[in-house]
């Protein structure tokens, strides 16, 4: 997206959502914030929509935080020497409600809820198409908004036969004076596919960057806006988290013939494009929005803070032949020589450390979550086939795989996490599954804390400014928080 076109919807933005940016006082409870926003047409639903999509880029939620939770909670990581504190505790598995990356995530959160249920829930007046677009599109940001927080704050899906250990609370509308209870897992994940079916009946392309129409032809090519291809993406980590594998496997089948994995020889140049054959749903930056010391990348990279790299364990499972071994480098100062930094997949060509374009979903995880679901459900020759895919596009001269059974299942999520590592999924595959989970690696080479299935801490605390402000929460607090 251009500077042009960025400082254009950021006008938008500005315009409709001015009095959005205000400070709320600690003593509101964030869910019942309100971007009192004033959707009365097409233009001021697109001028919502893109204000939702902008507080997702942020730094405590897609923009960094969000996806530093998914490797920074595993052993991929070790916390460099020299860490910044930054991320510090959630690497040693140790916290408080009070923690501020947990209740800044919570909040914006919630925020970008807020934005979309004030889409939802107005009269919009304009073209009947062009207003489902919008709304699908805010239908499909609040399930996932809702499904990422309920992975984090509540066990995971199978922790009760039924679903009936709390999740989070569930918004539809906005209540000033609201003070809302936690409703229960399996309320969570109905609230969800109901929303999901919303969006996948309303929303119909990729929408480009037209202020004016949502459906201007051409049709965006650029995939930072969801379509009906991230819809179908996101169906496909619902339901594998639910372990309804039939549905996970045909929903990323749906997407797999649609892509093209890049090649070997072209693998460690996609990272500084904006987005790749691969690229599902991408988030977009720009100088414009650049999020300087608080990027995602300048987190992970030497020229930035640097503070988590790679770990030896992690480094250990590429092959030397292996493609994705490339976007690992040592440091090049003489203190941090030592230090494994994933440089390849943040790697700021646009001249600033975090000025990337991560990639939120692509298809090679699409591969992967039909190659389990296939292994699963009695498929192996096709797991095994979608396997071979993403080994084979990383080490060309690798055997196809003759795995069967557990050993199959093992082989897809190894490759996973090769695959996938620093873009924020290990960590949900290890709680879904009930796997032991071994945290960062310290500065010094100590191995970290091993997190067994059904800990505690495997739910994060609510708030303490949540719990602080509604009586509600502050009686369901998870446990080991109170």
């Amino acid at each position: 997206m251009n500077k042009f076109i960025k400082t254009t919807i950021l006008i938008v933005i500005s315009t409709v959502l001015l009095q959005s940016c205000g400070d709320f006082l600690d003593s509101s409870p964030h869910i019942s914030i309100d971007d009192d926003t004033a959707i009365k047409d097409v233009k001021s639903a697109i001028g919502g929509v893109t204000g939702a999509y902008d507080a997702m880029t942020q730094v405590d939620s897609y923009g960094r935080n969000f996806s530093v939770f998914g490797d920074v909670f595993t052993d991929n990581v070790q916390i460099s020497p020299t860490n910044s504190n930054r991320f510090t505790g959630e690497a040693a598995w140790s916290w408080t409600s009070s923690n501020t990356d947990y209740r800044d995530y919570w909040t914006r959160s919630y925020q970008v809820i807020n934005r979309v249920n004030n889409i939802i829930n107005a009269s919009i007046a304009g073209d009947p198409d062009q207003i489902d677009q919008l709304l699908g599109e805010s239908y499909a940001i609040r399930a996932l908004i809702h499904f990422d927080m309920v992975r984090l704050f509540a066990q995971d899906y199978r922790f009760t036969a039924d679903q009936s250990h709390l999740g989070i609370p569930y918004i539809k509308a906005h209540d000033p004076k609201g003070q809302p209870s936690r409703n229960t897992v399996a309320e969570v994940y109905t609230n969800i596919l109901s929303d999901m079916e919303e969006a996948a009946k309303r929303i119909k392309v990729l929408r480009g960057i037209s202020l004016e129409n949502p459906l201007a032809k051409p049709y965006g090519t650029a995939p930072y806006t969801i379509s009906p291809d991230v819809v179908n993406a996101i169906y496909a980590r619902i339901y594998l988290t639910m372990g309804n594998y039939a549905k996970a496997k045909e929903y990323a089948e749906l997407l797999i013939p649609k892509y093209s994995l890049v090649s070997n020889e072209d693998y460690a140049s996609i990272w500084t494009e904006l987005y790749s054959s691969e690229s599902i749903f991408t988030m977009s930056n720009s100088e414009i929005d650049y999020l300087s010391t608080n990027s995602l990348g300048y987190i992970y990279v030497e020229s930035g803070y640097g503070d988590l790299l790679v770990s030896p364990t992690l480094y250990a499972l590429y092959a030397d032949n292996d493609i994705r071994k490339s976007l690992v480098v040592n440091g090049t100062a003489a203190s941090k020589k030592n230090n494994l930094y994933m440089q390849g997949k943040y790697p700021y060509t646009r001249g600033r450390p975090g000025l990337d374009n991560p990639n939120l979903i692509r298809v090679s995880e699409m591969y992967l979550i039909a190659a389990e679901a296939a292994a699963r459900t009695g498929n192996e020759p096709i797991a095994r086939k979608y396997l071979d895919n993403i080994r084979q596009r990383a080490i060309p001269t690798a055997p196809a795989s003759t795995a069967t059974g557990q050993a199959l299942i093992d082989e897809i999520l190894l490759e996973k996490r090769k695959e996938l590592a620093f873009e924020g999924q290990y960590f949900y595959d290890l709680k879904r599954l009930h796997l032991d989970i071994i945290g960062a690696t310290a500065g010094n080479g100590t191995i970290g804390k091993v997190i067994k299935y059904g800990d505690d801490l495997l739910a994060l605390p609510i708030p303490q400014a949540e719990t602080d402000a509604n009586p509600n929460l502050a009686k369901q607090q998870n446990p080991g928080y109170n």
